[in-house]
C-alpha cells in the first residue's frame, strides 16, 4: 500500500468508525437504570469491557475468514445493510429500546445483544476500508473504542442526517462494491477483474443510495398519511 492508498484508507476507516459508531453510553444507561447504584457502576464498567472484547473478537474472526470464497459478497451485503441501517437511525429520534433488569447478568446480556449488530457492521466496514491490511484494521479497531462513549455525540449524529447521510450511505455502498469485486468467486468469473474493480464500487454506492433514499421516502410518505 503506497502513501496515497494509506491516506485514503485512513480517511475511510475514520469515516466508517464515525458513521457506524454505536450509542453505547446511552445503551448502558438505559440497560442499567433499574440497578442499585453500587451495581450500576459495576455494570457500566463491565459493559464497556464487553463492548471492547466483542469488537476485538469480531475483528480477529473477520480476518480469519477474509480469504474464504464468498466473504467479499457477504461483507458487501452487510455494508449495504449498514447503509440502510444508518438511514433508519438518521430518521429515528427514538431512544434505544432496552428493557431494564434488576440483575447484573441479564443487564449485560441485553446491552451486548443490542450492540452486536452495530459492532459487526462497524468491524466489517473497518476490514473493508483497510482492504485487509492488518495494521490498518487494528488502527480502525483502536479508533472505534473511544467512540463507544461518543456515538451519540452531536457531531457524530450529524453524519446520520441529510445531506451528509446520503454521502455516508453512498460511501458504505462504495465499500460494499469494492469488497465484492475482490472476492475470489468474482475474480474467478469470466468478467475482467479491471472491469469489476472500476464498476462495482459505484454500483454499490448507487444501490446503497437507493436503499437509503427509498427508506427515507417511505418514512416521509407514512408521516404525511398519518397527519
Amino acid at each position: 500500500m503506497d502513501l496515497s492508498q494509506a491516506i485514503g484508507a485512513l480517511i475511510e476507516i475514520i469515516w466508517i468508525d464515525l458513521v457506524l459508531a454505536g450509542e453505547n453510553a446511552i445503551v448502558l444507561a438505559m440497560a442499567t437504570r433499574a440497578l442499585p447504584q453500587d451495581r450500576k457502576r459495576i455494570a457500566l464498567n463491565a459493559g464497556t469491557i464487553l463492548f471492547i472484547l466483542l469488537r476485538v473478537l469480531l475483528v480477529y474472526a473477520l480476518l480469519a475468514v477474509a480469504g474464504l470464497p464468498g466473504f467479499g459478497f457477504a461483507a458487501a451485503a452487510l455494508m449495504l445493510w449498514a447503509a440502510l441501517w444508518v438511514a433508519m437511525r438518521g430518521e429515528s429520534d427514538k431512544m434505544p429500546d432496552i428493557t431494564p433488569r434488576r440483575a447484573l447478568g441479564p443487564v449485560l446480556a441485553g446491552a451486548l445483544a443490542y450492540d452486536a449488530q452495530g459492532a459487526l457492521l462497524n468491524m466489517t466496514g473497518v476490514v473493508g476500508a483497510a482492504q485487509g491490511d492488518k495494521p490498518f484494521v487494528m488502527l480502525g479497531l483502536a479508533l472505534s473504542i473511544p467512540l463507544l462513549a461518543l456515538g451519540s455525540a452531536q457531531f457524530v449524529m450529524a453524519l446520520r442526517k441529510p445531506p451528509i447521510l446520503w454521502a455516508s450511505a453512498g460511501f458504505l455502498g462504495w465499500i460494499a462494491g469494492r469488497m465484492a469485486s475482490v472476492d475470489s468467486l468474482a475474480l474467478a468469473s469470466p468478467m475482467p477483474a479491471g472491469l469489476m474493480h472500476d464498476f462495482a464500487p459505484p454500483l454499490g454506492a448507487l444501490i446503497a443510495l437507493l436503499l437509503a433514499f427509498g427508506y427515507a421516502r417511505g418514512r416521509k410518505i407514512k408521516r404525511v398519511e398519518d397527519q
